[in-house]
């Protein structure tokens, strides 16, 4: 059956890759120029669901995503871990030397700073996308530009790879999401992201972490983000992982007791390492 997938970027990058490797081939995708784009096509039920990028093992959280995800109410219902390799590509009969700016994603070069460190007269652009900075070279005939871009990108706009796998370490890992309208729990679930607030008085934060402590849960990731109407006061983004005979939803119900405000963005398989 073929899905209608919501992805940041477009065909070569790296939402694009990792739907055809984890969803399926035969996809029909909708390419967007931002994230708000790809949820506001995931809440107009302009597709079946979204592929989406949250942390990298090297740059960290997407902060703006955790937002619209809790925001609009979306569902995780999976994850997947996508191995970031970013190759330096241009026109063919370029080198290294003949190169004077670089495009791409915000998050792709900060992946590669320390190989820009060693080229400080190459310019940096910031784009929306990985994969659109080497179609344009390739249809605009733009020389003296580079574009980094995902491994195997090159091929699919015929041009040259100046330089391979430039990101600062080789184990550099991308976290995806699967973004649905609803969702329900997997039978076979072992992992739950949250959103919560917590009252402005000591010790508020601990009594939370203590009942997952209570109930041998293994939490993987905590994040703080700014609330935008409230000056320095804070949201929680948790990532646990539980036993799948826990009754996590039990647990869920005990700790929005002791929560201000409380959100289950999705119960879901945790992914591959």
């Amino acid at each position: 059956m073929q899905n209608k997938i919501a992805i940041q970027g477009i065909e070569g990058s790296n939402h694009y890759q990792v739907a055809q490797h984890f969803i399926a081939e035969d996809n029909m995708f909708v390419c967007c120029d931002s994230f708000d784009q790809l949820v506001t096509a995931i809440v107009k039920d302009e597709v079946d669901f979204g592929i989406m990028a949250i942390e990298n093992s090297i740059a960290g959280s997407l902060l703006p995503n955790y937002d619209l995800i809790s925001h609009h109410k979306l569902v995780i219902t999976a994850e997947y871990n996508w191995d970031i390799k970013h190759d330096l590509v241009a026109l063919k009969g370029q080198e290294l030397a003949d190169i004077k700016s670089v495009r791409s994603h915000q998050m792709a070069l900060l992946q590669c700073g320390h190989f820009f460190e060693q080229h400080p007269e190459i310019k940096l652009i910031e784009d929306t996308d990985t994969a659109l900075p080497a179609k344009l070279i390739a249809t605009e005939r733009k020389r003296q530009v580079a574009a980094l871009v995902p491994d195997g990108t090159a091929q699919l706009f015929d041009l040259a790879v100046i330089k391979s796998h430039v990101q600062d370490h080789q184990l550099n890992a991308t976290r995806f999401v699967k973004l649905c309208k609803t969702g329900l729990m997997l039978e076979n679930a072992d992992k739950a992201s949250i959103r919560f607030e917590l009252p402005h008085e000591p010790g508020s934060l601990n009594k939370a972490l203590m009942l997952l402590e209570k109930h041998h849960i293994n939490m993987t990731k905590i994040q703080s983000v700014p609330l935008r109407w409230s000056k320095w006061k804070y949201a929680f983004f948790i990532d646990m992982l539980f036993d799948k005979h826990t009754d996590i939803i039990s647990i869920m119900e005990s700790l929005k007791e002791k929560c201000h405000k409380f959100q289950i963005l999705g119960i879901y398989k945790q992914a591959a390492v």
